[in-house]
């Protein structure tokens, strides 16, 4: 029987319609990373091609390679870093001047390997890399949110394979990260606490959509879940900001996203999906937010439904859905 449930942080509705739904092995998406070449030449993004690329930012090297990390700008920038956001217009037509920054971050030198064919340290440097991103341009005044994501395979929106994420800083918040704030503030003025620690305790204690924790973090599906093995992994100790990420938690969030990542790799046949470090504004420290990272498995497509209502459907129940991604994860452990 399809329901509606609603999610108490987006304070969205969506539908869970298990009649619609697909096995897990029809959501066969791309191809596996070891079909493709270790190093292509005519790759922008691979050793020996730097000069192919924008202006390199940063690198993080390691023994053996000549980087192991590399940051630069992008490209085809969305945002250009030298304007100023300037407001214009009226009333009925605001306007800013698009200034903004636009990064690219190279996960590693090979071609062929994602973040689950990497090593727990390859995957800490970019975590590293990430928070040294993060951290530089918080202190940008013209900044006011940073965004980090990963768009991996064509259906999640990447144009090139060699493995990558990007930062986009900008000098506005968006209308859905102001919603969230506004209902975590709301909640602590009512319950004096903060709203996602809450939710993350209660969804440990049922124990029911969890699908692997570790010492700093857990994981598990969202009650309202908008889609299929949409997945979150919350921080268990509170900080507003990404960038307030300590160095003991970098192995710990390596590992729940190697193993959050696998799970649905296994289950799921190599889905393209999209990943994305969800902080408050740089501006505050605003106390009612908790920053959480976003997985979402590109299993199926926004229809005139969705977009007409922004409600979506789910056609699998999100306890069912972590409960096969933590059979994977004790399997991974080998504790099955």
């Amino acid at each position: 029987m399809p329901e509606f449930r609603y999610n108490i942080l987006t304070q969205e509705w969506v539908i869970i319609a298990t009649e619609r739904a697909k096995r897990p092995m029809e959501f066969a998406q791309t191809i596996p990373r070891a079909m493709l070449p270790k190093l292509d030449p005519t790759c922008p993004f691979c050793p020996g091609n730097e000069a192919a690329t924008a202006t390199e930012v940063s690198r993080i090297s390691r023994p053996g390679v000549s980087w192991q990390t590399r940051v630069i700008k992008n490209k085809f920038p969305a945002l250009q870093e030298d304007l100023q956001p300037t407001v214009s217009g009226n009333f009925f037509r605001p306007k800013i001047d698009g200034f903004g920054i636009h990064e690219v971050i190279i996960d590693s030198p090979y071609h062929d390997r994602g973040i689950t064919d990497l090593s727990f340290s390859d995957i800490e440097t970019i975590i590293e890399a990430y928070r040294e991103r993060y951290r530089t341009h918080e202190r940008d005044p013209r900044v006011k949110h940073i965004i980090l994501f990963k768009n991996n395979g064509e259906k999640a929106g990447s144009s090139i394979i060699h493995p990558h994420s990007q930062l986009i800083a900008t000098p506005i918040i968006s209308g859905q990260i102001q919603g969230r704030l506004n209902v975590t503030k709301n909640y602590r003025m009512e319950h004096h606490t903060c709203l996602m620690c809450d939710m993350v305790a209660q969804e440990m204690a049922q124990n029911t959509r969890i699908i692997y924790r570790n010492e700093h973090f857990v994981s598990f599906l969202p009650y309202a879940a908008l889609s299929s093995f949409h997945t979150w992994i919350f921080p268990l100790e509170h900080h507003a900001h990404f960038g307030r990420l300590s160095d003991n938690q970098i192995p710990a969030l390596a590992d729940i996203l190697y193993y959050v990542l696998k799970s649905q790799e296994k289950l799921l046949n190599y889905p393209d999906f999209n990943f994305v470090i969800r902080s408050a504004p740089v501006y505050t420290e605003d106390v009612d937010y908790h920053w959480y990272i976003s997985i979402i498995p590109r299993l199926s497509k926004t229809a005139g439904f969705e977009i007409g209502s922004n409600i979506y459907i789910n056609p699998s129940l999100p306890e069912a859905n972590a409960l096969e991604l933590r059979n994977v994860v004790d399997t991974l452990k080998g504790l099955v």
